[in-house]
């Protein structure tokens, strides 16, 4: 049961590691009321999600 529940977190974090990549490839823009998100918090975003997707993916097996 756990590794089912590990394999999708697995695969959640992966998706967002890769939204994160994404959006760092196409300079996409993101604007919050005034606030304007840089980029650089997307590449923290892809390299915490990927460091947590091979977590899990490690301790499912």
């Amino acid at each position: 049961m756990w590794r089912i529940a590990l394999t999708t977190a697995g695969i959640v974090f992966l998706a967002v590691s890769a939204m994160h990549l994404l959006r760092i490839s196409l300079k996409v823009k993101i604007t919050v009321g005034r606030f304007s998100v840089p980029l650089w918090y997307s590449l923290i975003g892809f390299a915490a999600a990927l460091s947590l997707s091979l977590f899990m993916f490690s301790a499912a097996r």
